[in-house]
């Protein structure tokens, strides 16, 4: 449970066998094998869902030569989904999926990753940059979007470049 999540404390209070009606995920995302030469993904929370899926059509398909690399940032490590499987993806497949995690609050002093919120700086550094041939997807908190486009704009992706999910 997060102190100050929006659904935590709904989540909490609801009992075994109670429903809840969901909408989403936002935006159609169709992909087929080589339509661009990599992709850079940037994911908050559990905004990896779709960018785990993807990767793993990408990566599973020995014929797909598209390179992915995903920005993830989390509150801290034990947020992290799916890090053994994306640490796994990395290790199986060097050449064509780096990942690079980001946390805000960092509970251990020897974290290696980014420290505090995903920077232009971050996306220059563990992104491709802007081509006719790439594209970075996005999923996260609305804010982190939000912020995460006025970014890649300054940084030269045009909105084709660019989806959002």
């Amino acid at each position: 449970m997060y102190p100050k999540g929006r659904m935590s404390h709904h989540f909490r209070e609801m009992c075994e066998g109670e429903y809840l009606a969901v909408k989403g995920p936002q935006g159609r995302f169709d992909y087929k094998p080589g339509q661009v030469r990599a992709f850079g993904m940037i994911a908050g929370g559990t905004g990896i869902t779709p960018m785990f899926q993807l990767s793993r059509a990408i990566l599973e398909n020995p014929k797909d030569k598209t390179s992915v690399h995903l920005i993830y940032a989390n509150t801290t490590l034990e947020d992290i989904l799916l890090k053994e499987e994306l640490d796994a993806f990395a290790s199986k497949f060097p050449n064509r999926f780096k990942v690079y995690y980001v946390l805000s609050q960092p509970t251990d002093s020897a974290w290696k990753g980014g420290v505090g919120h995903v920077s232009k700086e971050m996306i220059q550094d563990y992104c491709p940059p802007p081509a006719f041939d790439i594209q970075i997807l996005r999923c996260g908190p609305p804010g982190m979007n939000k912020a995460m486009e006025a970014h890649l704009n300054a940084l030269g992706y045009t909105s084709p470049m660019q989806f959002q999910f």
